[in-house]
C-alpha cells in the first residue's frame, strides 16, 4: 500500500488520540479528533483526460491519478512554478481537509489576475458543465458523489465565463478524442478493513440496523462491538468503504462535497446510532473546563498497519 487505504479503527473515546497512519487522517470540525475518512484514499488510481487551453488553443493528455488535483499535477502541462491549493489546511490549531483543495492560482506559467482566471469545466455523465475551482474533490470512481464524479477536466485561461465554450467540444470531435471513463470500484484493491470497538459499552448500546457480518463471516452484535470487531468494506475512500461495510443506515456522516458548514465531506457523526455525547460537566453549563465527551475517534494504540481503527471511548 502507498499512502492510502488499509485497515482502520474507530472507538468512542474521550482522549486526544495521536494518529499514526499512512492515510494521514484529518480531524473533524466541532470534534477535533473525529475522523474524516475521505482523507483515506484508495491505492488504485483512475484514468483522467486533462484538457487545457492557455489562450493558444486546446490540448489534452491522459494521466493516471486519484483525484482531479493530482491528475492536473500528473500532466506534462504542470510546471514546478505552478500553484494550487493544498489538500489540507490548519484550522483552529488542527489539520483539516481544505475545502479549496486544487483551486489553481498559477498553471502553465499563467497566473490569475483581475482580468483572467483558470475556468474549470468537467464532464459529468454525458454533459460538459461548469466546474468548481476545488478540482481536488473531483474523482473518477463510480461510488463517489455523482455531482463530483468525473474522469475529464478542462482548464481554460481567460475571462471568467458562465458557459462551457463550444471550442472544447469542437476540439474533441475534430481530433477524435475519446474521453476517459469512470473507474469501477471492484475487487480487493479497493478493500478496507476496519476495527471497531465500543469501549463505553456499559453506558452506550449500539443500534445495529439489519444484519452486518464481520470479516470472518460472523454476525456483528452489540457484544461483538464491545469486545472489538473487524469488518471489511470496499470503496474509493475510507468513508465510502465504511458505509459499504456497515450499510448506510449504520453510518451517519457528511456526504456533502466538499464541505457543509463546519463539517467536511466524510466527517463521522454516528456509527450504530452512537455519536458524540457529553459525559461530564453537564451540571456546570457555564464552565467548559470540566466538560468531557465520548466520541468516535481514530486510534493507533497497539495495533499495526495496514488497519483502520475506530473506537468509541471516554
Amino acid at each position: 500500500m502507498n499512502k492510502k487505504l488499509g485497515m482502520m479503527a474507530l472507538a468512542l473515546m474521550v482522549a486526544v488520540v495521536m494518529v499514526a497512519s499512512p492515510l494521514a487522517f484529518i480531524g473533524g470540525s466541532d470534534n477535533a479528533d473525529a475522523p474524516i475518512l475521505g482523507a483515506g484514499e484508495s491505492s488504485v488510481n483512475g484514468t483522467y483526460t486533462i484538457f487545457v487551453n492557455d489562450g493558444s488553443g486546446w490540448d489534452s493528455e491522459v494521466v493516471s491519478a486519484y483525484d482531479g488535483a493530482q491528475a492536473v499535477k500528473a500532466s506534462s502541462f504542470w510546471t514546478n512554478t505552478d500553484v494550487m491549493a493544498n489538500r489540507t489546511v490548519t484550522e483552529w490549531g488542527y489539520e483539516n481537509l481544505n475545502a479549496s483543495y486544487g483551486d489553481i492560482t498559477t498553471f502553465m506559467g499563467k497566473t490569475e489576475d483581475a482580468n483572467n482566471v483558470w475556468n474549470v469545466y468537467v464532464l459529468i455523465g454525458d454533459n460538459w458543465v461548469l466546474g468548481d475551482d476545488a478540482i481536488g474533490y473531483y474523482k473518477c470512481f463510480n461510488d463517489y458523489s455523482v455531482n463530483w464524479q468525473t474522469a475529464n477536466i478542462a482548464l481554460q485561461y481567460g475571462a471568467d465565463t458562465t458557459a462551457v465554450p463550444s471550442s472544447l467540444a469542437a476540439y474533441i470531435d475534430d481530433n477524435l478524442i475519446d474521453t476517459s471513463s469512470i473507474t469501477q470500484v471492484s475487487g480487493e484493491a479497493f478493500a478496507v478493513q476496519f476495527y471497531l470497538k465500543n469501549a463505553m459499552s456499559s453506558q452506550y448500546t449500539p443500534l445495529i440496523s439489519g444484519q452486518i457480518y464481520d470479516a470472518a463471516g460472523n454476525l456483528v452484535t452489540a457484544t461483538a462491538v464491545a469486545n472489538g470487531v473487524t469488518i471489511k468494506g470496499y470503496g474509493s475512500d475510507a468513508y465510502l468503504a465504511l458505509k459499504n461495510a456497515l450499510g448506510s443506515a449504520n453510518v451517519v456522516g457528511e456526504d456533502t462535497v466538499p464541505v457543509n458548514g463546519y463539517n467536511h465531506y466524510s466527517w463521522i457523526d454516528k456509527i450504530f446510532n452512537m455519536g458524540t455525547v457529553q459525559t461530564q460537566g453537564l451540571d456546570t453549563p457555564n464552565d467548559w473546563t470540566d466538560d468531557v465527551y465520548a466520541y468516535w475517534s481514530q486510534y493507533n494504540g497497539q495495533y499495526k498497519l495496514p488497519q483502520f481503527y475506530l473506537f468509541l471511548e471516554r
